[in-house]
């Protein structure tokens, strides 16, 4: 057989694996196993992940990053412009519980401010700095012994390719974690920045 026949028959071979082969090797899937053991196994896998949920607008993943107690609290300075009045006395609280983080963050990814200001974005794009985990701290808090405590500065950007416009925010949060049943959860996620 000389090289010239050979070219079609490889050719045909590398087609019929391609086309046998139901899984593109260059775009993985992306879909999130909660047994695959990489979800939750870390703490710093829950924060890489929680910027992939902000990236893919994947309300399912975010839920699950979350532990059912989690707090997200606020500054002082920012309570009286976006807290939430949760115990409806007329005064914004510092901090917020699961079920209004999600609210909060299904509009963010889906349905824009609710102010009807701005749509959702096209894009949403969450960089943590996460340090190194010699950099980590244990709470102090009786009780919290077990808790994993990440300051994080990071940068959040919600893009509008309609409009071209950009926001930007950036700051430090900390993210206090703790783990149940073999998974780590962002039990508190505390704003520390002067946006």
């Amino acid at each position: 057989m000389t090289t010239g026949n050979r070219f079609p028959a490889v050719c045909l071979l590398v087609s019929l694996l391609l086309l046998v082969s139901c899984r593109n090797p260059f775009r993985p899937s992306l879909t999130y196993n909660e047994d695959d053991g990489l979800l939750n196994s870390s703490p710093q896998k829950v924060l890489e992940n929680l910027q992939r949920a902000y990236q893919d607008k994947d309300i399912e993943l975010y839920k699950k990053l979350l532990a059912p107690d989690f707090r997200f609290e606020l500054l002082a300075a920012e309570v009286s412009a976006i807290g939430i009045d949760l115990n409806e006395d007329g005064i914004p609280d510092s901090w917020w519980g699961f079920d209004q983080e999600i609210d909060l963050t299904e509009n963010l990814f889906y349905n824009g401010s609710s102010d009807g200001q701005y749509p959702p974005p096209d894009q949403i794009m969450l960089r943590l700095q996460i340090p190194p985990e010699n950099a980590w701290d244990i709470d102090p808090e009786v009780g919290h012994e077990d808790w994993i405590v990440i300051p994080c500065s990071f940068d959040l950007t919600l893009t509008y390719l309609s409009s071209s416009t950009t926001i930007t925010a950036s700051g430090v949060a900390r993210y206090y974690l703790y783990k149940a049943q073999n998974r780590w959860y962002i039990a508190i996620w505390r704003d520390e920045s002067n946006l």
